[in-house]
C-alpha cells in the first residue's frame, strides 16, 4: 500500500467516534443551506472537548512555513457510517436523493474553521456546492477534472481563475486497495529549488497558455471566455501550470516547461487515498494530480469517491466576486 507523504496526525479511535455522533446531530443539510450548515458546525467546534488535541495540532501547524511544509496529512478522520452508491450519470444528483447524513461534510467544515480558512463555491462547479465530490461521472470520464475516471495530471485547482483557492482539502470516503489509484503531490519548493536560473528566467516571461478547467467549462453556468496569456513563474514561490494542457508559445517557453515538469515527476509523493485519509494542500505552494497503475476492479474504481472542499484565507479580497446575497459563492 503506498503511501509516500508524511503522517502528520492520526484521530485516536474515541475522537472519531465524538465527531461522529456530534455529526449525526446535525439537522441542515449543507446541500440546500450551506450558511446554517455551517453556523451548526461552528457550534460543535465551540463545545466538544474531545477537540483538544486536534485544536493543539492545528495552531501547530499554522505556526509553520507552508511553503516549507504545504500538504498535511491526517488520518482516521470520521465518516458517514453508511454511504450510498452512486449513478455515474449524475453522481451529484444521486448524492443529494441518498446521502441523508453529513459527518464527511461537517469534518471538511471543521477543519476548516480551526485552520483559519473559508471554504467556497463557485458557480461553475455543482452549481455553487461548497462540498464537492472527486467521483468519476460519465459525461467528464475522460476530461481532466474532477469527476474523471482515469489519470489527472498535475495541476493546481482553478489556476487561472479570477478566484484561485488558498488550500483544497480532500478527505478519502471510498476506495479499494485493489486498484492502484493514487493521489500525487509535489512541493514548489522541490521544483524551484532545482530549476536552472535560466528556466526560472524563461518561466517568468508572459509566454505561456493554459485553457480554463474542464469542469467550469464544460459544466459552467457563467461564460469565461478565453484564457489569457500568462506566465508559470511569479512573485516569490507562485508556479501557474497544469501539466499537458499549460502550452509554452515558442521554443524557450516549451524546453522550461519540458524541464519542470520532469523535476515534478522526480520529487513527487504518492499517496493510495484511503477511507479516513484527509490531505490539506497549499494549492498554491504545490502541484496534485492522480496516477492510476493496474486497475483489479473496474467495479471499484466506479465506486472510488472522495470529497474535497476549496478554501481560501479570507473572502474579503473578493467581495466584488461573491454572488449578491452570499457570503461564501462566487460568481464564476
Amino acid at each position: 500500500m503506498t503511501n509516500e507523504l508524511h503522517i502528520d496526525y492520526v484521530f485516536e479511535d474515541p475522537e472519531r467516534q465524538a465527531l461522529i455522533d456530534a455529526f449525526l446531530d446535525l439537522t441542515v443539510n449543507p446541500y440546500k443551506m450551506y450558511p446554517a450548515f455551517r453556523e451548526q458546525v461552528r457550534g460543535i467546534a465551540t463545545h466538544l472537548p474531545e477537540l483538544r488535541r486536534l485544536r493543539d495540532f492545528i495552531e501547530y501547524t499554522r505556526s509553520i512555513s507552508a511553503y516549507e511544509h504545504p500538504f498535511l496529512f491526517l488520518r482516521n478522520a470520521p465518516l458517514d457510517p453508511e454511504l450510498p452508491d452512486m449513478d455515474i450519470v449524475d453522481p451529484v444528483f444521486d448524492k443529494y436523493r441518498k446521502k441523508k447524513t453529513f459527518i464527511t461534510e461537517g469534518f471538511l467544515q471543521l477543519f476548516a474553521d480551526l485552520a483559519g480558512q473559508y471554504p467556497i463555491g463557485y458557480r461553475n462547479v455543482n452549481d455553487g456546492d461548497v462540498f464537492q465530490d472527486i467521483f468519476p461521472k460519465e459525461e467528464l470520464k475522460h476530461t481532466q477534472s474532477q469527476k474523471a475516471l482515469g489519470p489527472i495530471y498535475f495541476h493546481k485547482d482553478l489556476a487561472n481563475h479570477f478566484v484561485r483557492p488558498d488550500y483544497v482539502n480532500i478527505l478519502g470516503v471510498r476506495s479499494s486497495d485493489q486498484n492502484e489509484i493514487l493521489t500525487t503531490f509535489v512541493s514548489n519548493r522541490d521544483l524551484l529549488e532545482n530549476l536552472t536560473p535560466n528556466t526560472k528566467r524563461d518561466l517568468r516571461r508572459q509566454a505561456y497558455h493554459t485553457p480554463y478547467d474542464d469542469l467550469t467549462t464544460k459544466t459552467g453556468n457563467v461564460k469565461l471566455g478565453e484564457a489569457d496569456t500568462h506566465p508559470v513563474y511569479s512573485g516569490t514561490y507562485d508556479l501557474r501550470y497544469f501539466e499537458n494542457r499549460t502550452k509554452g508559445l515558442d521554443a524557450d517557453a516549451t524546453r522550461a516547461i519540458d524541464e519542470l515538469l520532469a523535476l515534478a515527476h522526480k520529487h513527487k509523493k504518492r499517496v493510495l487515498m484511503r477511507p479516513g485519509d484527509f490531505v490539506c494542500i497549499a494549492n498554491n505552494l504545490s502541484l496534485h494530480g492522480k496516477e492510476i497503475g493496474q486497475i483489479r476492479s473496474t467495479t471499484e474504481q466506479l465506486r472510488r469517491w472522495s470529497m474535497k472542499t476549496v478554501n481560501v484565507y479570507s473572502i474579503a479580497p473578493y467581495a466584488k466576486h461573491i454572488v449578491r446575497g452570499t457570503d461564501y459563492l462566487i460568481n464564476g
